[in-house]
């Protein structure tokens, strides 16, 4: 990660009341060690938590977005950084004065560049101990102790500007936190709209557990077959009467690591809320098929049907299995 700008400013607001003060800053907090650090590890705790996919909403009249684009489109300086910030925290300022149990923090913006990749990022958290944050005349300085403990970290989002610039969707990323009237405010704010279905996501865990690694089988010491682990991993969904998947609680039941399923499915590129209902329809797929008739044992994996296994429509009798590596394997049976 290389970070290019970073600067925070400051909401006063208790819950409960409506009274609201706001502290900008003028100046970018200087570029070394301490604010890397910083952004380093509130991103680390950002991946660590649950993540939604989504994009701004473009039914016209929201400030963040508004302003964000003309940033976007300037020369992107620190004084067009610094009025961007300031300018859509002045207008939540507006917002959260009016929301009885908002409360306030210090709000971190950044730009950084990961993989040739520009993104800019929002962080809200509560420095409760001061052991993060000390206000300068200008700005505010790193504390260079504790600011590793970001549990502080109330609400984040993140534009992935290569995404957005393309014309991508889900190039918007945030927190979900259980804090409803933290999530409310904040996201009417950046003005978050989410695009994707719980039959797109349960598609995408299956493209997932197509390509990961399968998790050790503590009988024989060994990954599971993927067959196998698709039918594990399907009991244990239905098993949730919310009917909801969880990435995390997936990875830490098979993988003993809670953030194995996210981060791959980060690495690949994979676009899946960390947490989402699943479609029972597409959750089908992960079920094998087991059909032996006539001395032949056919099984295979739901999702494999119509698209590595299917009837022919000119022969009822026939069906067509279409895997160089099936056929490989089967040659390589056979000559053995």
């Amino acid at each position: 990660m290389e970070l290019n700008k970073i600067i925070i400013h400051e909401i006063l607001k208790d819950s409960g009341v409506n009274e609201t003060e706001i502290k900008l800053s003028d100046e970018l907090i200087p570029n070394d060690e301490n604010s890397k650090n910083l952004v380093s590890t509130l991103l680390q705790s950002y991946n660590g938590d649950k993540i939604l996919y989504a994009i701004f909403d473009d039914t016209g009249g929201n400030y963040f977005p508004e302003r964000y684009d003309i940033y976007r489109n300037s020369d992107r300086t620190n004084i067009q950084f610094i009025d961007f910030t300031s300018a859509v925290l002045q207008n939540l300022k507006r917002i959260i004065k009016t929301t009885t149990l908002a409360k306030g923090g210090y709000f971190v913006f950044s730009e950084y560049t990961s993989n040739g990749i520009t993104f800019v990022t929002v962080f809200l958290i509560r420095d409760k101990e001061g052991k993060i944050l000390r206000k300068t005349e200008h700005s505010y300085a790193i504390q260079t102790i504790e600011y590793v403990d970001t549990n502080n970290l109330a609400m984040a989002c993140r534009i992935n500007e290569a995404k957005l610039n393309s014309g991508d969707t889900n190039y918007l990323t945030f927190t979900q936190l259980k804090q409803q009237s933290i999530s409310d405010y904040f996201l009417d704010w950046i003005a978050v709209k989410q695009l994707e279905s719980s039959r797109e996501y349960t598609k995408a865990l299956y493209e997932i557990v197509n390509q990961i690694e399968p998790p050790i089988d503590a009988e024989t010491n060994e990954p599971y077959p993927i067959e196998i682990f698709r039918d594990k991993l399907y009991s244990y969904v239905k098993s949730n009467p919310n009917k909801t998947v969880n990435l995390r609680e997936i990875g830490s039941h098979f993988y003993n690591n809670p953030s194995y399923i996210t981060d791959f499915a980060t690495e690949h590129d994979i676009v899946i809320d960390t947490e989402f209902r699943y479609n029972r329809r597409q959750l089908k797929k992960f079920v094998s098929v087991t059909v032996n008739r006539d001395g032949i044992n056919l099984k295979f994996s739901r999702g494999a049907l119509n698209e590595k296994v299917r009837f022919s429509r000119e022969y009822e009798n026939i069906i067509i299995i279409e895997s160089k590596s099936f056929v490989d394997a089967l040659r390589n049976e056979i000559s053995n």
